[in-house]
């Protein structure tokens, strides 16, 4: 039997859905499933004993080099839905449900297909009141698969174990030291505190934990500048330096993570780290934090979830305070100290 998922956007999105495949396979444990994704999110499913093979489609590629090399793009996807054809599929779900994915399921030969969301000849589901996982959940109902506990996980090789435990002993950290990992920028701009409190709060963080700031490459300057300017000590800027699973070790190994709605947040979810997230414009309630006994989310009190894309024009955010996020983090702190 051949099954196959579609879940090809950002990672948090894609991290969401490992619980469903998991499903999926407690359903049939000896179908072939084939998950198709984008390339930045195929390590997320690299060391998955649930999944047969990935078909990697380069999304950001097309969105990149669209206008200046349309007939290269066009050849990718056509390259990637003759992959998506090579197999006969019983079952094709797209747990996405955008146009940039449905896509592939329309091209999909399978038996009987479901999507996230409403689209023409396809069984499908939509309810914006429910939690982004509760939505997919729906989903393989539909299909009619025995739905379980679907919350995330990821799986880390001892190749990265090892490489986290070098990287920290370098920089001067022991395995009995307590980390927090601070991550203060998201994809969106409206969805991130502002940088002076980021520094307010981590020089409030107690002097005997190291605080590691994190983010992708493109924000080093400005996350080594954070660093510098909290003038605390045991203070990292990390950015750039590991890779994926990497960053998923060294969250899990992390006493606590204060971050706002972005990847760090689910991937904390993931691997059971307990969490301080800030919201502003997006809603929490469809997709805040599953799955952790010990977090916190912290928004301001007039805030109407606007989910404002390219900025928000309230910045809502600012109303929470930096001593309102440490007193929580350490709070945390002295309970998983006892």
């Amino acid at each position: 039997m051949n099954i196959l998922v579609i879940k090809q956007t950002s990672l948090g999105d894609v991290l969401h859905s490992t619980g469903h495949v998991r499903s999926i396979r407690r359903n049939f444990p000896d179908a072939h499933i084939t998950l198709l994704t984008a390339t930045p999110s195929v390590d997320l499913y690299r060391h998955n004993p649930n999944v047969d093979e990935i078909i990697e489609f380069d999304r950001y590629r097309i969105k990149r080099e669209w206008y200046r090399h349309p007939v290269a793009c066009i050849r990718h996807i056509r390259e990637t839905l003759r992959s998506v054809r090579r197999r006969q599929y019983e079952i094709a779900f797209d747990l996405q449900g955008l146009a940039k994915s449905v896509l592939f399921l329309y091209g999909a030969q399978a038996k009987q297909k479901f999507v996230k969301g409403n689209w023409p000849g396809l069984k499908g589901h939509r309810d914006r009141e429910q939690h982004a996982i509760e939505e997919m959940d729906s989903v393989l109902a539909l299909a009619g698969l025995t739905v379980g506990e679907t919350n995330m996980e990821i799986q880390v090789s001892d190749d990265e174990r090892r490489a986290v435990e070098t990287y920290l002993v370098e920089n001067g950290i022991g395995s009995a030291d307590a980390m927090v990992v601070v991550s203060p920028f998201s994809r969106r701009e409206s969805k991130d505190w502002s940088v002076a409190r980021y520094r307010e709060m981590i020089a409030q963080l107690p002097g005997d934990i190291w605080v590691l700031v994190t983010g992708s490459p493109d924000r080093a300057r400005e996350i080594e500048e954070l660093v510098v300017s909290t003038k605390r000590p045991q203070t990292l800027a990390v950015a750039g330096e590991l890779s994926l699973l990497q960053f998923v070790e060294l969250i899990r190994r992390a006493r606590l993570l204060i971050s706002g709605d972005s990847f760090p947040m689910h991937l904390s979810a993931a691997v059971g780290t307990p969490l301080v997230s800030l919201f502003g414009p997006t809603d929490e309630h469809r997709v805040g934090p599953r799955g952790i006994a010990e977090s916190v989310i912290l928004r301001a009190d007039d805030c109407n979830r606007c989910d404002s894309r390219r900025g928000c024009e309230f910045r809502c955010l600012e109303g929470i305070s930096p001593d309102t996020v440490t007193s929580q983090a350490i709070r945390i702190l002295k309970t998983r100290r006892r």
